[in-house]
């Protein structure tokens, strides 16, 4: 196997891990993404926010919700 080759499966290989990696990830915020805890950070942002961005927050929780679902 020369250089070129090696330096192929080496980078394909890499690739694969960071895919895996990213996959996990994204499994893990799945995980998190209940809507308990989308009410709670909506609840933190309304909470240090001023009032007129209430509604905008509102609304981003309850697009997360659906999507959730």
């Amino acid at each position: 196997m020369g250089t070129e080759d090696q330096a192929k499966d080496g980078l394909e290989g890499a690739a694969e891990k960071a895919k895996d990696g990213i996959e996990g990830l994204l499994d893990k915020a799945k995980e998190f993404m209940t809507d308990e805890n989308v009410e709670s950070a909506a609840e933190k942002i309304k909470g240090l926010t001023p009032d007129s961005v209430d509604s905008f927050v509102d609304k981003a929780a309850e697009q997360a919700k659906k999507l959730n679902g």
